[in-house]
């Protein structure tokens, strides 16, 4: 049986069967994968606790004929495990890689997606303690825009009907292209010219092949008010 080894990010998991548990992973060397740990939702496993969504691990898969089995698991101890108890830093993250599985395919491997997936979990624990809806869905947009970047479909930049403000907001776009994810989080200014900057990521999303127009961001809202 062919077994690969990689550090992955982990981006979700579900239920599988019974006992089992489904997990999405990112990999380093081997981008998307997807993999199921046999008995990982019984309370006497022990790779569950390696794979918690948001963090890093070391895994060895074994590829089988009907799905891949996860084998082996550790967490990364030189990635940082996010203790936050913070429900909407949890939203964030967890629209973010769900986007992720939505947009990637199997099988295409590239390193930057993987260091973006690093720099938006180191970054959104610096979000505020009690951080606004607009603020959270402004680096949703930034992690969004950089990932649509990287993958090929982000567009030109360009005023349209989504900017009320199109000088302020073209700029602001221009910044989330090209700065980090923890300098988003520092900027201050208007909800209007955040939430125009949002719209052009929101209408850049159609451009994808997405199956289903996006509504990532309602659970932030939901969560915030």
């Amino acid at each position: 049986m062919p077994y690969l080894r990689d550090t992955v990010f982990i981006l979700k998991k579900e239920p599988y069967r019974e006992h089992d548990r489904r997990y999405y992973l990112y990999g380093r060397e081997h981008g998307l994968l997807i993999a199921v740990a046999r008995g990982a939702s019984s309370h006497k496993s022990k790779q569950a606790g390696h794979l918690e969504p948001f963090s890093q691990a070391q895994v060895m898969i074994a590829k089988g004929a009907s799905f891949d089995k996860l084998a082996v698991a550790k967490a990364d101890a030189s990635y940082p495990v996010h203790r936050t108890s913070y429900l909407a830093n949890y939203a964030v993250m967890g629209s973010f890689s769900d986007l992720m599985v939505k947009l990637l395919r199997p099988g295409v491997a590239d390193e930057r997606v993987f260091d973006l997936l690093q720099e938006a979990g180191s970054a959104l624990a610096e979000l505020p303690r009690e951080p606004s809806a607009d603020r959270s869905r402004l680096f949703l947009s930034a992690a969004t825009l950089k990932l649509l970047d990287l993958l090929g479909f982000a567009p030109p930049v360009h005023a349209s009907p989504e900017f009320t403000t199109p000088v302020q907001s073209l700029a602001l776009v221009s910044f989330m292209r090209r700065a980090p994810l923890a300098d988003v989080l520092r900027l201050t200014g208007q909800t209007d010219i955040f939430r125009a900057a949002s719209a052009f990521v929101d209408e850049a999303l159609k451009n994808t092949h997405l199956e289903r127009e996006p509504r990532y961001a309602e659970a932030i809202y939901a969560l915030l008010g």
